[in-house]
């Protein structure tokens, strides 16, 4: 019996010692590994919540910049069309100087339109019947050329008719 006694006394034994966990002792080896990974999915969803936030204001940015850059290519061709309509402003009026400036400078190139000669009597400051005629004549061909403008006078400083 003493061996039967000692054999069931180290079997009893073994089961105590190698035999199945408790409670306690599982809770005592998952709470850290549960708080640990409580932390990690905290930590996980604080930097999900910050991606998104810098996200949002990252696309915020980039519709800024984008009204801001249709604004500005909206004055840039407002501005090209000013211009274009400026150069041709300016080359309109410059055809005009060129104009204005052939005109100044035939202004002196008179060429005669018609021609007659009247003459005064000695000492006399009436004209003869033939000098009038040739003026009347002088007249009638520039009716009918359309100068209709009285032929102008000019003594050495002032003009007189």
């Amino acid at each position: 019996m003493n061996r039967t006694s000692l054999v069931i006394c180290l079997a009893a034994s073994m089961a105590a010692t190698v035999g199945c966990a408790s409670k306690n002792y599982v809770k005592q080896q998952t709470t850290p590994l549960i708080n640990k990974t409580n932390e990690l999915d905290d930590l996980t969803a604080k930097n999900t919540k910050d991606i998104k936030d810098v996200d949002a204001r990252a696309q915020a940015g980039i519709a800024a910049v984008n009204a801001k850059t249709a604004d500005v290519e909206q004055k840039a061709t407002a501005a090209g069309q000013t211009a274009t309509s400026a150069q041709q402003m300016a080359d309109a009026a410059n055809g005009r100087v060129g104009v204005l400036t052939n005109t100044v400078a035939n202004l002196d190139n008179y060429h005669a339109v018609a021609e007659t000669s009247v003459k005064f009597g000695f000492n006399k400051d009436n004209l003869t019947a033939k000098s009038q005629e040739a003026l009347d004549q002088l007249r009638q061909h520039r009716l009918h050329q359309g100068l209709h403008h009285r032929p102008r006078r000019w003594n050495r400083f002032r003009r007189l008719g």
